[in-house]
C-alpha cells in the first residue's frame, strides 16, 4: 500500500483510502485485549484511558501486584477499565509492536519500504465516542480498521497542516470525512489534522505513525560522525585558541558533510530515531 502511495505522488500530498485492504484476523482484536486485561498482563504506560482528550489519573484504573516479592503499581484493573469504557472512555494501547508479534512483523514490513521510524497504537472506542480531540501528529499516519466503524474527519485547509504535533486545529469545517469499515486502511500525510468517532457500535483500530528524520535528526547524525572522526579536536580543544577551534571545527564539519553520501546520512539518522521509538 505505502509503496504505491509514494510512487503515485500521494505521499505528503493527499489522503488515501483502501477498502478491504487488510485481513483483521492478522492483527489484534477485542477478544485478545479482553484476555490481556482480565489477566492484568499489561502495565501503564503501555496502555491508558482517554475520553475526548481528557486523561484520567492512571491510579483510577490500575492496580498494584506482587512481582518477585515487591509491590509494583500500574497493572491493568480490568473492572475499572470496563467501567470507564461504559462511561465513554477509549482504551489506548501504546507501542504494541514491543509485545505483539504480528504487529512487530507489520512494522518490519513497513520499515523495509518506508524510510521512517514506526510506532504503533490501538484505540478501542465505545459507540459514538472519540478518545482524542482534533489534533495533528508530527508524522504520517496509517490507520487499519479492525472492528466496528469509525468516522474520520480531516481538517486539511490551508494553514492547518504543520510539521509539529498540536491541538491548535479549527475543527468547524472538515475538509474531508471518511468512514472506515473493518479491513479498510487510511493514509494521512504528515501533520494533517484529524479526529475520529466510533459510529454504529464500538470501534477498534490500529494506527501506525511513520516519522521521517527531521533536520535536527540529520544534523545529529553529522555531529555523531564528527565526534568519531575528530576525536582529538573534540577532546583536546582546550589546547587550541578560540580562533583555532573555530577554524578547525568549521573545516572538519565541512569535510564530514562532503564525505557523507546521502544514503548513509539518511540511514544513520533513521537508525537513531528507530532506536528511540523502539
Amino acid at each position: 500500500m505505502l509503496s504505491d502511495v509514494r510512487s503515485a505522488g500521494v505521499w505528503d500530498n493527499a489522503y488515501k483510502l483502501w477498502q478491504g485492504a487488510v485481513d483483521p484476523a492478522d492483527f489484534i482484536n477485542a477478544e485478545e485485549i479482553e484476555r490481556l486485561l482480565t489477566a492484568s498482563l499489561i502495565r501503564w504506560p503501555y496502555f491508558m484511558v482517554l475520553q475526548d482528550g481528557h486523561r484520567p489519573d492512571p491510579a483510577s484504573y490500575t492496580v498494584a501486584r506482587d512481582v518477585i516479592g515487591q509491590s509494583r503499581g500500574g497493572f491493568a484493573d480490568a473492572a475499572k477499565i470496563r467501567r470507564l469504557m461504559q462511561q465513554g472512555a477509549t482504551l489506548k494501547l501504546s507501542q504494541l509492536s514491543d509485545w505483539h508479534r504480528p504487529t512487530r512483523e507489520a512494522v518490519r514490513t513497513i520499515e523495509k519500504v518506508i524510510p521512517a521510524a514506526v510506532a504503533t497504537y490501538v484505540f478501542w472506542t465505545p459507540p459514538g465516542q472519540r478518545g482524542m480531540l482534533p489534533h495533528r501528529d508530527a508524522s504520517h499516519v496509517l490507520a487499519l480498521q479492525m472492528e466496528g466503524r469509525k468516522e474520520w474527519r480531516l481538517y486539511a485547509q490551508p494553514g492547518q497542516i504543520a510539521s509539529t504535533a498540536g491541538l491548535d486545529v479549527d475543527a468547524r469545517y472538515p475538509s474531508h470525512t471518511v468512514v472506515l469499515e473493518p479491513g479498510d486502511a487510511l493514509y494521512l500525510p504528515h501533520g494533517w489534522p484529524h479526529d475520529a468517532n466510533a459510529v454504529d457500535g464500538s470501534s477498534l483500530h490500529l494506527t501506525f505513525t511513520l516519522t521521517e528524520p527531521t533536520p535536527d535528526d540529520l544534523i545529529e547524525a553529522v555531529l555523531r560522525r564528527f565526534c568519531v572522526q575528530h576525536h582529538d579536536l573534540v577532546h583536546r580543544h582546550h589546547a587550541r585558541t578560540l580562533q583555532q577551534k573555530s577554524e578547525e571545527v568549521r573545516a572538519a564539519l565541512a569535510a564530514v558533510i562532503d564525505g557523507y553520501d546521502a544514503d548513509s546520512w539518511l540511514e544513520s539518522a533513521l537508525s537513531e530515531i528507530r532506536k528511540a521509538v523502539g
